[in-house]
C-alpha cells in the first residue's frame, strides 16, 4: 500500500480533511509572512529615523557650537560678523523644517506603537533637548 511513506487518501473525506490541512497551513505561512514584512517594513522606517536623528543631532551640535562662539565681543570686523549671523540664522530658518517633519516622524511611530517606540522616544527627547 504505502511505498513512498505518504499517507494514502483512501476516502472524499481523507481527500477533504488533507485539503484543509494545506489550506490551513498557507493561511498560516500567508499571515506570518505578513507579520514578518510589516515588521521589516517597520524596521526599515526606523533606520531611516535613526539615520535623520543622528544627522539632525550633529547638525543642531555644530551650531550650538558656533552660537556658544564668543568673538562677537570683539568689535572689529562688525559687517563679516553681521553677514556670518544672517547666514546663520537662515540656514537654521532653512533646516527648521527638517526638526518639524522628524518630530512628526517620531511622534506618529510612537502613536502607531512601533516596535522600538522606546528608543524613539529617547531619541525624540534627546533632539528636543538639543533644539532648545
Amino acid at each position: 500500500m504505502d511505498t513512498a511513506g505518504a499517507k494514502v487518501l483512501e476516502t472524499a473525506d481523507d481527500i477533504q480533511e488533507r485539503r484543509q490541512q494545506v489550506l490551513d497551513r498557507y493561511r498560516r505561512f500567508k499571515e506570518l509572512s505578513i507579520m514578518r514584512r510589516t515588521k521589516l517594513e517597520d524596521s526599515y522606517r526606523f533606520q531611516f529615523f535613526r539615520r535623520d536623528a543622528d544627522e539632525l543631532e550633529k547638525w543642531i551640535q555644530e551650531k550650538l557650537q558656533i552660537a556658544s562662539d564668543e568673538n562677537y565681543k570683539d568689535p572689529s570686523n562688525l559687517q563679516g560678523k553681521l553677514q556670518k549671523h544672517q547666514a546663520f540664522e537662515a540656514e537654521v530658518q532653512a533646516n527648521a523644517g527638517a526638526i518639524i517633519k522628524l518630530d512628526d516622524t517620531g511622534n506618529l511611530m510612537i502613536t502607531e506603537g512601533h516596535f522600538s517606540s522606546e528608543t524613539i522616544r529617547v531619541r525624540h527627547t534627546l533632539t528636543n533637548m538639543c533644539s532648545l
